[in-house]
């Protein structure tokens, strides 16, 4: 196992020497499923991984936090970072194509269906992190050099996949794999669910540059046996889990802790302030001017009102009385704050105590304890055991509702499945949200700072597009409000697809990281991640062709889904 894992190379450039190793990988010495399961649970990404194109990518990109200090939080892509995803993504294609490979008898060929469907898993993070990417010719001991295939070929051979894997899982079949597969323990059912639901998720992100092809794949896989995904897909993140499997850098909470708990975005604080106009429950350590009347009942659970647990500090002078006396005299207060940062700060400008991180609210003890009440004089205690959520089970719904919208025949109303989804999502706080205030939420026309409200017919113009409370644009918020906090990369998609939810932009990007600084959506906002340096010399002719393709290898570039020329106002 740990040597197919060993398969780290860019672009796959030296796989001929492992293809003809007598002591490589083969039937007689690895059994197919546990050479996937072990690259699923990698590919899902380590916590290293997960910081750096997570925290400090797509967290960043869409929003989801505020980090400060870090270049990425500048729109500039971290070249290191970039390697270390590039070099371990074709790790993992490599072990899924052996492990497809080594499929060969009639008990293992839904093995082999559930690693193709793993497969597009993988490609499709790659390609809609850069870009055109090696796809035909990857991991290939024919080509050295690898060719970049176009973004619409990848999509359109992605899709195909997806469908064939699923028509091909034959759910009769014994499951013959049990704990060995640490995703969905042999569902056979679920993985054809899984895939229709990927194959949905793709199909709309096509929306803006191939319509037809949207509306093709979404009706077929709607149409297709097995349905959709309804219930989280999640991982098993906690320490005794992986050091007895892939190493001890995986455990679940610093995806969201670190050396400090990830911080609320201004974007973020105002996507949730007023939304659904449910009544803040105020507290006695709150500063009711900074902390909204009304607020999405999720709100105060994402993120946790500042407090001597969260490292707010109170800012203080020495002054002398009349006496003579020297007296302290409080400046600010940040404790009882529930407040975001703006995005993109130089770390010198994070750095000040109105933008500091410990000074704003912070990822909720919800996701880092088994305790979701915040101590208000102490950190909470972290959960090292915690499941990380792959696909939100609410994702399928609001999918569902932006393709009926669409007028695609998908089995339902947008309406329907949009409060579906939102239903969904709530539910996952349990008896933190009132059922009472859930319905309520669901008939309010407050609209949050951004301009968008709940209430799906109290839409403003057409319903795709126009306004910031027009109907997609209230599905697509409410799928970025459920998504999170795992979900940034799909959040991050659409964002750059249709430039929904609103954002605000980047306060300090770096010169040519963006189209025009501090400008609205696609104008000021980071598109890709810029290729591994080390391309332009292991893989110089597909990498100049490619990036000639794409109009450069520079964060403007967009990808070939993202083909809009408006910008909602």
């Amino acid at each position: 196992m740990m040597a197919a894992l060993a398969f780290a190379l860019p672009s796959c450039e030296s796989f001929e020497e492992t293809n003809t190793n007598p002591n490589g990988v083969n039937k007689n010495n690895i059994t197919p499923m546990y050479l996937a399961s072990v690259t699923m649970v990698r590919s899902s990404l380590t916590a290293d991984l997960w910081q750096r194109m997570i925290n400090l990518g797509t967290d960043t990109f869409a929003q989801y936090f505020s980090n400060d200090k870090y270049s990425s939080n500048q729109c500039v892509p971290d070249d290191s970072y970039a390697v270390s995803y590039w070099n371990e993504s074709w790790s993992w294609i490599a072990n899924l194509n052996e492990a497809i490979g080594l499929c060969d008898t009639p008990e293992e060929e839904n093995i082999k269906q559930i690693c193709r469907i793993w497969r597009v898993w993988v490609y499709s993070r790659l390609t809609d992190f850069f870009g055109d990417v090696p796809y035909s010719q990857a991991c290939d001991p024919d080509y050295t050099e690898p060719r970049y295939d176009s973004q619409k070929d990848i999509y359109y051979d992605m899709l195909l996949e997806l469908a064939e894997a699923s028509a091909a899982i034959d759910t009769s079949m014994p499951n013959n794999v049990g704990a060995a597969d640490l995703l969905l323990a042999g569902d056979w059912a679920k993985w054809k669910a899984l895939a229709n639901t990927l194959r949905l998720r793709l199909a709309l992100r096509l929306t803006e540059v191939d319509p037809a092809k949207a509306k093709l794949e979404a009706e077929a896989a709607a149409a297709a046996q097995g349905g959709f995904l309804t219930d989280d897909l999640t991982i098993e993140k906690g320490i005794s889990v992986y050091t007895s499997n892939v190493g001890w850098n995986l455990f679940y909470p610093y995806a969201h802790y670190w050396s400090s708990r990830l911080t609320l975005s201004s974007s973020m604080e105002k996507i949730l302030t007023n939304l659904g106009g449910v009544a803040v429950e105020m507290k006695d350590y709150y500063q009711p001017q900074y902390v909204p009347e009304y607020a999405d009942p999720r709100a105060l659970i994402y993120f946790n009102v500042t407090s001597e647990g969260t490292k707010a500090a109170v800012v203080t002078h020495t002054e002398t009385d009349e006496n003579g006396n020297t007296i302290e005299v409080v400046d600010t207060d940040y404790r009882g704050r529930w407040q975001g940062v703006k995005p993109g700060y130089s770390a010198a400008v994070a750095a000040q105590p109105d933008n500091l991180n410990t000074n704003h609210a912070r990822i909720g003890a919800f996701f880092i304890s088994d305790d979701p009440t915040p101590p208000v004089t102490e950190a909470p205690e972290l959960t090292k055991d915690r499941a990380q959520i792959l696909v939100y089970g609410n994702e399928s719904y609001f999918l569902l509702a932006e393709a009926a919208l669409r007028g695609y025949s998908v089995g339902g109303t947008a309406e329907a499945y949009y409060e579906q989804g939102i239903r969904k999502s709530m539910a996952s706080y349990g008896t933190l949200i009132n059922s009472d205030d859930v319905e309520s939420y669901l008939q309010s026309d407050m609209k949050n700072l951004m301009g968008t409200s709940v209430a799906f017919n109290s839409a403003d113009g057409s319903d795709l597009a126009g306004t910031r409370n027009s109907k997609l644009m209230k599905i697509i918020t409410q799928k970025y409000i459920a998504g999170f906090p795992e979900n940034s990369f799909e959040a991050w998609n659409d964002y750059r697809r249709l430039g929904m939810p609103a954002l605000d932009p980047f306060e300090m990007p770096q010169p040519g990281y963006v189209m025009e600084p501090k400008a609205m959506d696609y104008k000021g906002s980071l598109r890709r991640y810029i290729y591994p340096a080390i391309e332009q010399t292991l893989n110089a002719t597909s990498y100049a062709q490619a990036a000639a393709a794409m109009g450069g290898d520079n964060t403007t570039s967009r990808m070939w889904w993202d083909a809009r020329t408006t910008v909602v106002e």
